[in-house]
Parts: C-alpha cells; structure tokens; sequence
C-alpha cells in the first residue's frame, strides 16, 4: 500500500512538472522566430543529451541497476526537482530583495540558494527510484545520482533556453553552448556525490569511520562545488582560462574518487 502511495505521488508530481515546463511551448505564444530559435537550441543540447544518456543506460547494464530504477531517476529529476527548485529559487530570490536589499546575501544569492534548494530536491528523485526499485551496489546509488542530476540539469538546460530568448539568437545559442561545455562537471556530478556520500554514511555510520567521513566529504563537496560554480569566482576574466577550468578539474578530481570508493567497496562485498 504504501508503496503505491508513493508510486502515486511520484507520477503525479511528474505529470505537475511535465505540464509546468512544456506550458510555454504549447501555448502557442511564442513566435515562429522563438520556435525556431528554441529548437536549434535543443538540437544543440541532444548533442549531449544522447550520448550521456545511452552511456546511463550501458553502465545501467555493467552496474546492475535496474532500467525502471534509472527511468524514476531521470524522470524524477526532469519533472520534480526541475519545477519545485524553480519555484523555490522564485520565492527565496523575492524574500531576499526584499529582506536583504544591497547586502552580501543578496550578492551571494545564487551561490546559497542553488546547492541548498537544488541538491536536496535532486535527492528526492533519487528517493523515489531506490524505494520503488531497491538497488544494493554502491555503484548503482552512484549511478542514480547521476541520472537524477542529469535529468535536472537537462530540465534546466530548456529553462535558460527560453529565459535567453528576450535576448535575441546570439545570446541563446552561445548561452546553451556555454552550458553544454559546463556540463562536463554539473548537476549530474554534484548529485552523484551527495547520494554516494548519503548511502556511504547511512552504510558505516557505526561500522567503518572511514567510509563515514569519506561519505560526509563527498556528501559537503557537492554544495561546496556548486556554491562555488554559482558564485561570483566564474565571472573573473584572465588572459588564460584557469578559474573554471580548476573548478572543473577538482570537481571531476573528487567524483573519481567517490567512484574508486565505490568501486573499492563494492569488491570488498563480493569477496567476504
């Protein structure tokens, strides 16, 4: 029963989403030149969206996930944490010009709100996939986190696509470019950290300290990482790119590593 609750409450949450973020391309309220803009942009963002997908789906196979657990994952993170994230982000920037006018919080705004709105939420579409399709393996919690942040990030990719459009062709398309490059190490790499490092101290909260506070260093990495992505720090301009580029290496630095953890631990299961 209570499973099918919850079933019921995903699949309505989706549907709420699935109508929130297609509504203004259904309206009819765009102009054939916004259409045509928004679909090259989205052409341009399958680019990556295939590829990343199918490789979700063959490591699904090698890792022993479910396809159904991967495909709440995905959706879960396209169609719920996409929208209530989007809501939140709306309501806390309005409580923050109004409460905070001309400060250091509402300099900061993105860099706060986005790791502790967005990454709590993604987790609620990883929730959903591990309680309706149970996975053991430290490598499939790996791998939901990371179909959950993709599947978020691409619901983002499509928002910032129709915000860009008031701005004209230019700016939409180098924006969906900057982004696709930017998601060499995003959304789908914090979530992967923050559910790897969940599962790793609910795991060896009193067994292993160690895996417990490699989980909590995985676990504070993801909002760190994301804080410093949405702060002020990208906006730094140098003759040679290093900024974002050393955010990008550290950030993919510290997924490898959650990954040899998992995998080391995942060996160590099948040997006892």
């Amino acid at each position: 029963m209570k499973k099918n609750i919850v079933l019921f409450t995903f699949l309505l949450l989706s549907a709420i989403g699935l109508e929130y973020e297609t509504q203004a391309y259904t309206t009819g309220s765009m102009s054939g030149t916004a259409y045509g803009i928004v679909g090259l942009s989205a052409l341009l963002a399958l680019l990556y969206i295939i590829p990343a997908l199918l490789l979700i789906r063959s490591l699904g196979k090698k890792w022993q996930t479910p396809a159904f657990s991967l495909g709440v994952a995905l959706l879960g993170g396209l169609f719920i944490s996409g929208w209530t994230s989007g809501l939140a982000n709306t309501y806390i920037h309005e409580w923050v010009s109004t409460s905070f006018p001309n400060t250091v919080i509402s300099y900061l705004e993105n860099a706060l709100a986005a790791p502790l709105v967005e990454e709590p939420l993604k987790l609620l579409a990883v929730a959903f996939a591990v309680y309706l399709v149970p996975v053991k393996k430290l490598r499939a919690f790996l791998l939901l986190g990371i179909t959950a942040g993709m599947g978020f990030q691409i619901s983002e990719d499509f928002s910032y696509i129709l915000s860009d459009l008031p701005e004209g062709f230019s700016f939409t398309i180098s924006g969906i470019l900057g982004r696709i490059t930017g998601g060499v190490a995003s959304h789908w790499l914090y979530t992967a950290l923050t559910t790897i490092g969940l599962a790793l101290m609910f795991r060896f909260a009193k067994t292993q300290k160690a895996y417990f506070k490699a989980g909590l260093f995985y676990f504070l990495s993801a909002f760190v990482l994301h804080f410093l992505w949405n702060s002020p720090l990208t906006s730094i301009e140098t003759d040679i790119p290093v900024i974002v580029p050393a955010m990008t290496a550290v950030a993919v630095f510290i997924f490898y590593q959650a990954y040899q953890t998992t995998q080391k631990i995942d060996q160590e299961d099948l040997s006892v």
